[in-house]
């Protein structure tokens, strides 16, 4: 034993050491247990607010990239909407027409062609089917109108855009975010929705590439909870509401800071959650990791702490205890055991000291990986970055930083000052003190306030930065990025919205603008005059030059009209080669006048285009204010309803509006309202008129005439509503339907009469109309060699493969054909050789001069020997007198129909006018055109002389 010890022995006597001795071991071994507890806890509270501070840092930077990405896809849409209003797409009938085609498809390729994170744009009908895709050429449209984003546009009619899904892809099954945006006319209806897909894969590999530990997680949110995107997948949750109450106050909670939350809605556990807004979308991105795992480092170093602690309260125990025991035993047995105690506390130690050594290099190791993989992830960044410490000293700086200021690699070291990280700026060269001012003012604000902002940080070079601040826990972060070439994209995209993209004339929605300040000065007395143009013969320039000539031709017509007006007036092309020039002011209504006579001289001289010389004409329209109107709308009817009569009258003209123009179109909206509805509501009729076969001397059959009976007006002549049908397009299902009666009506007559049937141009471009006539004549049982249809010329006038193919699909089916109204047109005897007709049928009007004027004697015998020598018969139309009559039948006419035998009649008295045509065989000439050779029982209805 000590001296000391031996002292205090003798003096207290060796029951008093006792005491003391075991005093003094309580007071160490308490004071040892709350130094290790203090410490344990501390260290707990150190590591997860490091895991908070990394989780912030990470929510933030991975929000930045999110923003960016739905930017791009934004922008796709945008362009894509502004293309629909170049092409004059006002519709949703146009939209779905239009885009619906192979040449949109290229286009929608070709959008996204730069953007691999995008993997396809689509156009959606405002119905809900998929017209078009960059994946994959529509054919059989797709039924999205229970995708969210559309029943979101369903729902709201003021909602713009919607960010929908997550949804796995109709084609391929493939997990996809939609970003839906609608696209509205210029009326501001919706025509039709643009939607843009990212595979969840983008923000998979972005989060995987910076995941921090094993039971870390990052998700992106909708702001009504819906989980958008979450690494690592949960697919059962995916696109799932984990929206309550709760939920979003902890989303809420976490923003711009982390927190705890007791246990997660995805797999129950406590976690550390910090979570950032996309700033300028409804998204949140959210960083979690486990409380566990930001305690696993914790856990290990309180073991050891606690184990180190126990082992040493277990030594100090021993201590007491043997010197308990050896104060009854001899000084040379007490020196013993304390040279014993020694060795055995050096020993635990050192074996303490050792694992303390192991667990500092796992947790640097582990540090040195997190610390890796941050620095991938700040050295790809798109903005420049810099974090401070609560004294303002540096702690972060990255590689697009030292970039923007053209600084060089190795000029910014950590823990420089913000004030000294200025001169070193400065010193480079890139900013003036008067930039670096601005920038300054603007952060010593920020930071005595400690609220996040953002702050567009004009530079003198010309370029612009937007510098972000964002306060954190111990310390600020600051990002800067380079929007100069986006501010220059952002002028052309406004540019492109109010201007022709081909031209670069104002289209409608610069022109309306521009018509409303015009409009606001003719208020005040000044008057003006809107003029619309529409160019003659343009069609036939695209289709025969083709589509790049037509718009170089579009081009040059625009130069004319700039040169021919002021800088008061206005030029606009309003779509296709629609254009209107607003004057104002103007003096008087001759000096329009005046302007329209110059504009038609002007474009109707020749342009030369592409080594091509090309003539054209235009027709204009024109109104005046304020005497036809102040409203913008009003008055550019009123242009168009005079345009339209310009058109009907000749074109190559100009024509003022009248009010009468507004009564006649408003009667023929009407009409087309009522016919829309005739066919359906059973006012449709079908009438016949008989055909006479002078070889036969007898009825050899019908032909079906449509006749409208109105429930007010009564019957319509045919000449006023059938061209508005077929300009509406409804005499297609008209057209059927005649064909379809006539066929059946027909079935009743004396066996081997047949009926003819007109064709219309346009039904004729139908491609169902072979498949309509082969219906017709199976559904009724008329034999086809009893049908004959009738075209026109304007058939005949495309001339194409099509139409060629279309006539002898008919021909083989069995029926006849007949050309109508042969003469009265671009008559070519080319058609004649091209396709053998069957029947050749001489217009009333050569008919009714018949005896008045020689040459229609002399083209009524031309067509007749003409159709004799190529084996063709020949009907002649409007026969009214005897004389006429007499004069066909020398001529060698077939057969006539007309007024002398019937007018047309309805179904029901089809068999009267039978029984009374059977007395007038003795009325007939009695010509030298030999029989047909049919039997009597079949034709002979009329008597033989």
């Amino acid at each position: 034993m000590s001296p000391r010890f031996i002292r205090i022995t003798k003096l207290l006597g060796h029951q008093g050491a006792r005491h003391l001795l075991i005093a003094g071991g309580l007071v160490i071994g308490l004071m040892l247990g709350v130094g290790t507890a203090w410490l344990i806890v501390a260290s707990r509270q150190d590591d997860i607010r490091d895991s908070a501070r990394e989780l912030s840092n990470l929510s933030y930077i991975l929000a930045e990239e999110t923003d960016r990405a739905f930017q791009s896809m934004q922008l796709v849409q945008i362009g894509l909407a502004d293309r629909v209003r170049e092409l004059g797409i006002d519709t949703p009938g146009k939209f779905d027409q239009e885009l619906a085609s192979p040449v949109a498809h290229q286009e929608l390729q070709h959008r996204i062609a730069g953007l691999p994170h995008i993997s396809f744009v689509a156009v959606t009908s405002v119905e809900g089917f998929v017209i078009n895709s960059s994946r994959d050429l529509v054919g059989q449209r797709l039924d999205v109108a229970k995708r969210d984003y559309f029943q979101a546009f369903s729902h709201d009619p003021t909602l713009v855009s919607f960010i929908g899904g997550p949804v796995q892809n109709y084609t391929n099954g493939e997990w996809t975010i939609l970003f839906a945006r609608v696209v509205v006319g210029p009326d501001g209806k919706r025509i039709g929705i643009v939607s843009v897909g990212v595979q969840l894969d983008l923000f998979e590999h972005l989060f995987a590439s910076i995941t921090v530990a094993d039971d870390a997680s990052f998700s992106l949110f909708r702001a009504d909870g819906i989980l958008m995107a979450r690494y690592p997948r949960i697919e059962a949750i995916l696109g799932r509401s984990l929206g309550t109450d709760e939920n979003i106050r902890h989303l809420r909670e976490s923003l711009d800071r982390a927190i705890i939350r007791p246990a997660s809605v995805i797999d129950g556990k406590a976690r550390v959650i910090a979570t950032h807004t996309v700033a300028h979308y409804p998204l949140m991105v959210s960083a979690t990791n486990t409380v566990a795992a930001a305690l696993v480092f914790w856990r290990e170093r309180t073991f050891w702490i606690a184990g180190v602690a126990t082992l040493a309260e277990l030594v100090l125990a021993g201590i007491v205890l043997l010197g308990v025991r050896l104060l009854r035993g001899q000084e040379i047995l007490v020196a013993a055991s304390e040279a014993a105690m020694q060795s055995e506390t050096a020993r635990v130690l050192a074996e303490s000291e050792l694992a303390l050594a192991r667990q500092r290099e796992t947790a640097e190791r582990e540090a040195r990986m997190v610390s890796q993989r941050f620095d991938v992830a700040l050295s790809n960044m798109a903005q420049g970055l810099l974090m401070f410490d609560g004294a303002g000293r540096l702690l972060i700086a990255n590689r697009r930083f030292i970039e923007l200021f053209g600084l060089p690699a190795d000029a910014v070291p950590m823990a420089t000052t913000y004030g000294e990280l200025g001169s070193l700026i400065d010193g480079c060269g890139s900013l003036t003190p008067d930039d670096l001012a601005n920038l300054r003012n603007w952060r010593e604000n920020l930071l005595a306030s400690r609220v996040r902002a953002a702050f567009t940080w004009e530079l003198s070079d010309g370029r612009a930065l937007t510098v972000t601040h964002q306060p954190m826990t111990d310390g600020w972060l600051a990002t800067y990025e380079d929007i100069t070439e986006s501010r220059r994209a952002d002028s052309r995209m406004a540019h492109m919205a109010r201007h022709d993209a081909l031209t670069d004339l104002p289209n409608r929605v610069l022109f309306h603008e521009k018509l409303q300040e015009a409009l606001a000065h003719a208020r005040r007395g000044h008057s003006l005059a809107l003029l619309c143009l529409d160019l003659d013969q343009f069609k036939a320039v695209n289709d025969t030059l083709g589509h790049p000539v037509g718009d170089a031709l579009l081009q040059a017509v625009a130069r004319r009209l700039l040169e021919q007006t002021r800088d008061t007036d206005t030029v606009a092309r309003l779509g296709g080669d629609e254009f209107a020039v607003v004057q104002s002011p103007i003096d008087n209504p001759a000096a329009a006048v005046a302007f329209a006579d110059r504009l038609i001289a002007m474009l109707d001289e020749p342009f030369e285009v592409q080594g091509h010389q090309i003539v054209i004409a235009t027709s204009i329209g024109i109104a005046f204010a304020p005497q036809d109107g102040l409203d913008a709308n009003d008055l550019l009817k009123s242009a168009d309803l005079a345009l339209y009569r310009a058109k009907t009258e000749g074109r190559g003209i100009y024509r003022l509006f009248q009010t009468e123009m507004d009564a006649q179109m408003q009667a023929r909206r009407l009409l087309e309202l009522d016919l829309r509805n005739a066919l359906r509501c059973g006012q449709m009729e079908v009438f016949y008129q008989p055909l006479i076969d002078l070889r036969a001397r007898a009825v050899a059959g019908f032909e079906a005439l449509l006749r409208w009976r109105h429930p007010v007006k009564g019957l319509i002549p045919p000449a006023q509503f059938i061209p508005l049908a077929e300009e509406i397009g409804a005499i297609v299902t008209i057209g059927e339907w005649v064909l379809r009666r006539a066929c059946t009506v027909a079935t009743s007559w004396p066996f081997g009469m047949k009926v003819a049937v007109n064709l219309s141009p346009v039904q004729f471009k139908s491609r169902n109309l072979v498949a309509t006539v082969a219906g017709a004549l199976q559904d009724s049982g008329l034999s086809p060699e009893r049908l004959e249809l009738e075209i026109t010329e304007t058939i005949m006038l495309q001339d194409t493969a099509a139409t060629l193919a279309t006539l002898h699909e008919l021909r083989a089916l069995g029926v006849h054909i007949a050309m109508d109204d042969f003469g009265t047109g671009y008559s070519s005897l080319s058609y004649l050789r091209r396709f053998p007709f069957d029947r050749i049928k001489i217009d009333q009007s050569f008919v009714r001069e018949l005896g008045e004027q020689r040459d229609s004697s002399a083209i009524v015998r031309a067509v007749t020997a003409l159709s004799h020598e190529l084996g063709m018969a020949t009907t002649a139309e409007g026969v009214e007198t005897q004389e006429q009559l007499a004069m066909l039948t020398i001529a060698g006419c077939t057969d006539v129909q007309g007024y002398l035998f019937s007018p047309p009649v309805p179904e029901a008295e089809v068999a009267r006018l039978l029984r009374s045509l059977a007395t007038l065989g003795d009325t007939l000439p009695n010509g030298t055109v030999t029989a047909s050779g049919r039997s009597s029982a079949q034709h002979e209805l009329l008597p033989a002389q």
